[in-house]
């Protein structure tokens, strides 16, 4: 009996040493699981370290972009092709793929699928019809592929931001500069032929912006409109359509873009008039600022937007939308300026030696 009690004591003793061992090692291991969440905290910090975009300020790095641009048929349209090149390694860009639509929506369409189906990161779009390209934006949204539209926009309801410039601001800028002209020369009466383009949105609003300003500067009764009609974007019909109507005396013809303002100085200098001067409401490059800086009898003046400052703009608004920044605006207008014989000279820098 005896020794059945003494072994029971011992094993009292052993079970009661191994439950104090327990409650005495749960104080020491506290720590531990109070550590844990320092360390947890701090892996998010150094995986966003370790992100290309955050650590070197490229939210863009690596990022292939596409862009559907409505047309390379001006310098203006080439000098934005140019500059999508000359500013992708600035951004860290891997890759920006530019196909020329050519005006066509059908080839934009394409395009658009296209670089759905090649699993481009980000489109960028120069609209050439706000309704039939729904569908294939719809495409790229459906991909998680962000569209940024620049020049021609749209209204399409997942549109990141448009970038562009106020073109209806373009009209009233040269209305201004011709209003001026006209008090200046002319003792405040103007006649006036207006090479529009009505097809595009915002060529449309040019030419009507135009007119509305004039005629708030000028009244209505001290302008004649000697012609108005639409060309199809060639100079070559925009001199054809001057030419028609070389006859009747003019003193100003505007032109929403510089293939309108240089067809129209072709049929003047082929004519020999004198006294009548061109203005372009969007005009860009070499040609643009050499004619205005030789002091041409013909083209006088034009609405410089800069496509250094269209592409900055797309690429900004894309790498704050990589960056996760939700306040983008939806349009983004950037600054215009009239360049004539007082400030050409600040542009001459943009003519690329031969």
């Amino acid at each position: 009996m005896k020794k059945v009690i003494s072994l029971f004591l011992i094993l009292t003793l052993v079970v009661s040493v191994v439950a104090c061992g327990g409650k005495t090692e749960t104080p020491a291991e506290t720590p531990e699981p109070a550590e844990t969440p320092v360390v947890e905290e701090a892996e998010p910090a150094d995986n966003e370290a370790a992100k290309p975009a955050a650590d070197t300020g490229k939210p863009l790095e690596g990022k292939r972009i596409a862009v559907a641009h409505i047309s390379m048929y001006d310098e203006w349209c080439t000098g934005v092709y140019d500059e999508l090149m000359a500013q992708m390694d600035d951004y860290g860009i891997a890759e920006v793929n530019v196909q020329d639509a050519n005006f066509s929506i059908e080839t934009q369409q394409k395009n658009v699928e296209d670089f759905v189906s090649q699993g481009y990161d980000a489109i960028l779009i120069d609209v050439t019809d706000s309704e039939g390209l729904k569908p294939a934006l719809d495409k790229a949204h459906e991909a998680g592929i962000p569209v940024v539209a620049f020049d021609s926009g749209t209204d399409w309801e997942h549109l990141i931001s448009h970038i562009a410039w106020d073109h209806a601001e373009t009209g009233r800028l040269t209305a201004q500069w011709v209003a001026n002209y006209a008090k200046e020369k002319l003792n405040g009466k103007v006649k006036i032929g207006l090479i529009t383009f009505t097809t595009l949105p915002h060529t449309k609003a040019r030419s009507d912006a135009f007119v509305e300003e004039l005629e708030k500067e000028l009244g209505a009764e001290n302008i004649e409109y000697v012609f108005t009609q639409d060309f199809d974007q060639s100079r070559e019909s925009a001199t054809n359509l001057v030419t028609n109507n070389i006859a009747k005396p003019m003193d100003v013809i505007w032109a929403p873009v510089d293939n309108g303002a240089f067809g129209a100085k072709i049929a003047l200098e082929n004519a020999g008039i004198e006294g009548t001067i061109v203005i372009s409401a969007g005009g860009w490059g070499k040609e643009t600022f050499t004619t205005i800086n030789d002091n041409d009898p013909y083209y006088k003046a034009a609405v410089g937007v800069p496509p250094s400052g269209i592409v900055q703009y797309c690429y900004d608004t894309l790498a704050d939308y990589f960056s996760g920044k939700t306040d983008i605006p939806a349009t983004q207008n950037i600054e215009l300026v009239v360049m004539d014989g007082t400030n050409i000279a600040d542009y001459m820098k943009y003519v690329k030696a031969e």
